[in-house]
């Protein structure tokens, strides 16, 4: 994530893998025989295990052979472009993303990893567009991270109060998420409330003292006249 705070997308791409083991969808672009259907899923489970080991290049081979085999199915375009980003290559995935939900508009984790995609290469004001499809759609699987990652672009946009109302709703959501506590430290920071800024840091290193986010708080905690 550019501008303010530490990224997102590593956090994102571990909770996502769960809804990537349902897959769902059709193939109307092209005629996709049944063989073609059988190994593309077989391999697509190949992927989904080398993306739980954190083999993304290997997952992004496998992949792009099943896009290949498969095209029209949005979990694959997905998973592929999940691979994509976590190579370093935002614009990349961001196309994965968008055929993913050109194929499936009501597919959420679609249009929350394009907005990750877009925030990576710091189109924020597109990023909130894509978050708020996102969060407006019933499937969403993780809805406290989609308003965590909201907050975050926000926040680099400068929309403080919404950025906020945003990171606080996501920790109603779940107490225990460090990003968030730590990104509503940026924003009170910015808002120059430092003393609540303190205790949103704090609790974020007290939650993830050994995470990016839990280490970045206690810096902050450092620049703001307390020992980390």
């Amino acid at each position: 994530m550019r501008g303010h705070g530490v990224s997102t997308r590593g956090a994102w791409c571990a909770l996502v893998l769960t809804a990537l083991l349902v897959v769902t969808g059709c193939s109307a672009a092209r005629h996709v025989t049944e063989a073609d259907r059988l190994q593309a899923q077989a391999a697509y489970e190949q992927a989904v295990a080398a993306l739980a080991r954190r083999e993304w290049a290997t997952a992004l081979t496998i992949l792009r052979r099943v896009t290949a085999l498969d095209p029209d199915v949005p979990v694959y375009r997905n998973a592929l472009g999940l691979s994509l980003l976590q190579l370093g290559q935002p614009h990349l995935a961001l196309v994965e993303f968008q055929r993913a939900v050109e194929i499936d508009p009501g597919y959420a984790e679609g249009h929350l990893n394009t907005g990750i995609a877009l925030a990576e290469q710091g189109r924020f004001a597109e990023a909130v567009a894509a978050y708020t499809k996102a969060i407006a759609l019933p499937r969403l699987t993780a809805p406290d991270t989609a308003h965590v990652n909201l907050g975050v672009a926000l926040l680099n946009l400068g929309r403080l109060p919404e950025a906020e109302g945003s990171l606080r709703f996501a920790l109603s959501l779940d107490p225990q998420l460090a990003a968030a506590w730590y990104h509503l430290g940026m924003v009170l920071v910015a808002s120059e409330r430092r003393d609540e800024a303190k205790d949103a840091f704090r609790k974020a290193r007290e939650l993830a003292p050994g995470s990016p986010f839990g280490q970045a708080a206690a810096e902050r905690l450092k620049a703001l006249g307390e020992g980390g």
